[in-house]
């Protein structure tokens, strides 16, 4: 055992990981969550728990890895790697529904989609959250400068800019960044957001889709954030929500909870806060069921096998049980968000106020 700055360090299976007992925004000392979990999709050694805030409910990894570490959890991840496309018929029409409704839901004008369905579609509130979410709930009026943070290998980057958006992201895996410029000829910088060359005062929006649990200083994030925009210039963040009722109903067989990738794990309260120390106006904090019913799926996969490795989404003879039950609960938490913030995902806008 080595001690790093003033915490000890050991190794888990190889990785090097110390203590985290203290809540981040409250200091309080966790109670545990869950213990023995293993990375059920990449096979990343280490065996990992969750602890708990008893006061503000902030989830976390315990132990949690070392920063210089962490990039070998990603190695083949979903998101980093060259996308293929849509494969099938059922891939094809989902796409096609996702854009048309986007495009009527957020006010775009755009060629290849179908604007009667899309019409059509964004009256029901359940494909109404699907199309918003694809454009991240950015409107047309609302265009500009554009920083994705963690953009992957930029395929929402690429649309957006095809929107009519000028557009620039962040990412520190090498191999995403090779993706998103070849593939797309984006603009990326290699790094996080804190290290790369972004201009403050730059950008019309930020946008952070599934990040914000991935790093282990989420305030001083948003504050890097609040940085690159402009006064008066909107961030929009995603995240798993910990007070889902996939995760009351799953516990820990819950998609989301992906130990050992996922450091932190917000409600709709500790995300708020994270905002508000970071110096955001809080604009609106929500839940979404726009991915319930693929959660859902996932879930009881991991469920009945214990591991789901590679992230596989379309497995070659998908149950078409299975996938009506993920239909019957993507309804069911999409009515039940009405009531109570249960949906699968939390939706964060701030605001960088005007300068006076």
């Amino acid at each position: 055992m080595t001690e790093v700055g003033d915490v000890a360090m050991r190794l888990n299976e190889g990785i090097r990981v110390q203590e985290a007992r203290s809540c981040l925004l409250c200091g309080s000392e966790g109670t545990l969550l869950y213990q023995d979990l293993r990375d059920r999709l990449f096979g990343v050694p280490g065996t990992w728990a969750l602890a708990r805030c008893p006061k503000c409910h902030l989830v976390w990894l315990d132990p949690r890895p070392v920063p210089e570490d962490i990039g070998r959890f990603y190695i083949g991840y979903a998101s980093h790697i060259p996308p293929n496309g849509a494969s099938g018929p059922f891939a094809r029409f989902w796409k096609t529904v996702k854009r048309s409704v986007m495009a009527t839901t957020l006010g775009y004008k755009t060629d290849g989609t179908n604007q009667g369905l899309g019409w059509l579609l964004s009256w029901v509130g359940l494909f109404r959250e699907v199309g918003g979410g694809a454009g991240m709930w950015l409107e047309a009026s609302q265009r500009g400068r554009l920083l994705d943070v963690g953009c992957g290998g930029g395929e929402f980057l690429a649309q957006m800019g095809e929107l009519g958006w000028e557009v620039v992201g962040v990412e520190p895996d090498e191999g995403a960044v090779k993706v998103a410029r070849q593939n797309f000829g984006l603009e990326v910088n290699l790094g996080t957001l804190e290290t790369a060359s972004v201009p403050r005062n730059s950008f019309d929006a930020v946008t952070l889709q599934h990040v914000i649990e991935h790093v282990p200083d989420p305030v001083g994030l948003l504050k890097a954030c609040r940085q690159a925009l402009k006064p008066g210039g909107r961030l929009v963040v995603v995240t798993p929500n910990i007070e889902s009722l996939g995760h009351r109903w799953f516990r820990r067989a819950w998609l989301h909870l992906d130990p050992p990738r996922h450091l932190l794990l917000f409600s709709p309260r500790t995300l708020r806060e994270s905002a508000r120390r970071a110096g955001l106006h809080v604009r609106e904090v929500r839940t979404t069921a726009r991915v319930a019913g693929g959660a859902w799926y996932m879930s009881r996969l991991l469920q009945r096998h214990g591991v789901l490795p590679g992230l596989s989404v379309s497995p070659q003879n998908p149950s078409l049980g299975l996938l009506l039950e993920g239909v019957i609960f993507w309804v069911m938490e999409h009515l039940l968000i009405k009531a109570r913030p249960c949906g699968e995902e939390l939706v964060m806008v701030g605001t960088k106020e005007e300068q006076a």
